[in-house]
Parts: C-alpha cells; sequence; structure tokens
C-alpha cells in the first residue's frame, strides 16, 4: 500500500506540475499580457484620448477587443480575440477584466485609475530613473524592452528624442538616454543604486528624474548666463570706424535713402548706412572706410550736394557729437542682434514644437506612435 501511495502521491505532483507550467504565459502571451497591460495601465490611459473615447462608450467601462486589435502593436503580435484572452487568463496583475463572453476588455473595477493631479504626477516622477549609454543609433523599444525584462518591475520607458532634420523633413532621433518608470521607488533606488548596470558592455549613467531635472536646469541656466556674457563681450569688443559721419540739411520732400546713397556713390562713397526718414529734412550718412567722410566732404563745392533737384547742405561730424552717435549705434546694432539671437534660442522655440509635449514610450509601445493609431 505504501507503494500505492507513493506512486499517487508522485502522480498528484506531475499533475501539479504541468498545471503549474500550462498556467506560465509563453513568449508570445507574455508580450500580448505586457501590451495590453499597458494599454490600460496607469500612464497610458491617463493620457491616450481616443481609448479614454472609447472607454466612455460604454457605462461600464467595456472597450471592444476589435477595437484593441487595431492597435498597430497588438495587432503585430495577434489579431485573435480568443489568443489576447487565454493570455490575460495567465495574468498576475489586476490591471485588465476579460468579459463573460470574451470579446471586451476594460480596466479592473478593483484598480481603478489614480486620480491626475500633482501629487500623483510627483509620486511617479519619484519612480522614474533617468538611464544614459544606449546606442544612438540602432536601438529599438523593443530592444530596451527585453532589457529591461529582468529589472523588478518596470511600467513605462520613454525613449528620450531629438528633432533633427534630414532631407527636407523632421525626424525624432535617439539620444541615447531614456526615462525608465519603476512600480515602486524602492525598485527604482535598487536600479539607481547598483554598482554598476551596463548595456552591451556600456556601464550606463543613472540618476533619479528629478536630479536629472534639476541637473539640466542648472546647466541651462549656466550656459544661458556664459551667452549672456559672451555677447556682452563682443558688444563691447564691437566698434565702428571713425571719420565716417557726414549730417545732411535742407533735405527736399522727394529724397529717400536710396536716392540719398545713390547720390553719394556718385561720389565714389562707399556708404555703410543712412540714418533717415522720407519728409524729414535731416539725415546721417555713415561710411563704411575710417577717415572717408573728409575725402567725400572735399569733392563737394562749399559742401553742396544735389539730392532729388534740392540743394542741399552736408558738414562733417568730428568730436563728442561723433562719439555719441557712434555710441548709440553700437548700441542699437546690439540690441537688435541679441533680439534676434533669443527670438531663435531655446528659450522661445515658438512654431510647430511650441507646447508640443511628447508622448512617452511605455514598456510595451512606442513614443513614435500616436495614441489614436496604436
Amino acid at each position: 500500500m505504501a507503494e500505492v501511495t507513493e506512486s499517487v502521491e508522485k502522480v498528484e505532483e506531475n499533475t501539479n506540475g504541468a498545471a503549474e507550467k500550462d498556467n506560465e504565459p509563453s513568449q508570445l502571451e507574455s508580450s500580448i499580457i505586457r501590451q495590453v497591460e499597458y494599454y490600460f495601465g496607469d500612464t497610458n490611459l491617463a493620457r491616450d484620448k481616443f481609448l479614454q473615447e472609447q472607454v466612455a462608450k460604454d457605462t461600464a467601462g467595456w472597450v471592444d477587443l476589435t477595437v484593441l486589435l487595431t492597435f498597430k502593436r497588438l495587432a503585430a503580435l495577434t489579431t485573435e480575440p480568443e489568443v489576447v484572452c487565454k493570455a490575460l487568463a495567465k495574468s498576475t496583475e489586476m490591471i485588465v477584466e476579460v468579459n463573460e463572453d470574451r470579446t471586451k476588455l476594460r480596466r479592473h473595477p478593483d484598480n481603478p485609475l489614480p486620480e491626475q493631479n500633482e501629487e500623483t504626477r510627483k509620486e511617479v516622477q519619484a519612480r522614474t530613473v533617468y538611464a544614459k549609454g544606449f546606442p544612438v543609433e540602432g536601438t529599438t523599444i523593443e530592444d530596451l524592452l527585453e532589457y529591461f525584462q529582468p529589472f523588478e518591475k518596470v511600467v513605462n520607458i520613454q525613449m528620450r528624442r531629438r528633432p533633427e532634420k534630414k532631407d527636407g523633413n523632421t525626424v525624432h532621433v535617439f539620444k541615447g538616454s531614456c526615462f525608465v518608470t519603476f512600480a515602486t521607488l524602492e525598485q527604482a533606488k535598487e536600479f539607481v543604486e547598483k554598482e554598476k548596470v551596463e548595456y552591451k558592455e556600456t556601464n550606463l549613467l543613472r540618476m533619479f528624474k528629478a536630479d536629472y531635472l534639476e541637473k539640466s536646469k542648472l546647466e541651462h541656466a549656466e550656459e544661458k548666463k556664459k551667452k549672456k556674457q559672451q555677447h556682452k563681450e563682443e558688444d563691447s569688443a564691437f566698434t565702428l570706424p571713425k571719420g565716417t559721419l557726414l549730417h545732411i540739411t535742407e533735405i527736399g520732400a522727394d529724397s529717400t535713402v536710396e536716392s540719398l546713397k545713390e547720390a553719394f556713390g556718385k561720389l565714389e562713397a562707399d556708404v555703410a548706412f543712412v540714418e533717415y526718414k522720407r519728409g524729414e529734412k535731416e539725415a546721417m550718412v555713415r561710411l563704411k572706410v575710417e577717415n572717408t567722410a573728409k575725402t567725400v566732404f572735399e569733392k563737394l563745392e562749399g559742401g553742396k550736394i544735389t539730392l532729388d533737384g534740392v540743394e542741399a547742405t552736408a558738414r562733417l561730424v568730428e568730436g563728442t557729437e561723433e562719439e555719441e552717435f557712434l555710441a548709440k549705434t553700437i548700441k542699437t546694432m546690439a540690441e537688435r542682434r541679441n533680439f534676434k539671437k533669443n527670438k531663435g534660442g531655446r528659450g522661445n522655440k515658438g512654431g510647430k514644437y511650441q507646447n508640443n509635449k511628447k508622448r512617452s514610450a511605455p514598456a510595451g509601445d512606442n513614443d513614435e506612435e500616436p495614441p489614436a493609431k496604436k
């Protein structure tokens, strides 16, 4: 009887082992679970307008599987509703619920979406890590998903990208770094505090996202300060040649900046700038080459020059008057240069990148993929 009992016990052990093995998800099923749970997870569901609309169509929050199977990344794994349901039955998380006839899914009612507020944002950021050291070229979200799978437990991966012009088009190039959100703060700390973490023999730089953002903020402020100082030094070093000013009076009503330049051009004067508004009787002509104003003036008989049929009077500008005018001109030119630099700099992106908040690429999805067309 002992042998029979032992035999029965072995059969039971073998049966239980087989059952446990059958309940373990295959590689495909693990990918399906990860993808679907990402769709209904805290990160994606809180921002995915399309999926939110689908959830709102049903009072109980059910979404047809046929809709989910149009999402690109899930459809790449399977287009069979039953395959999705079988995979989800093996999930150990309580994120997604399948309805009785296995045609619809919803966020599990016992695990509702956290309220989206500043407290939640800070809590998520607290368990998010910055990691840098991945190859800029050739790295995909799939590579990162596979790499981070052994770490417990990654719930979100955002590949960091920058816009770059290529063949006239804007492409988003991977920066070699990502933001990785863990399920708990303790898991995030464990990842950051590991003595060494490598990706393909490259040691990864790791720090909490909050620390990275603060570091970037300080670096940007320092960079801005250096540029401001550089501009200041450039402005102070910038000079205009002396002996280049002629003041013109008694100008006729029909004269323009162009006609003044033309008239002085006939005198072989290399004109840099004419300060004049049409209709006014005075103008200031600045030449390019140092000490050429006197040469030009000596070509005028009695300081007279004909402008658009009207005889005007010219005189040399020297001494304090010249210094004050050149100083004012240098200041105006510097202000214009700085305005143009600031307009096109990082501080004022404007255009199509203004307020363009980029969608992250959590575990199981790609940040290049818009929410409505998964």
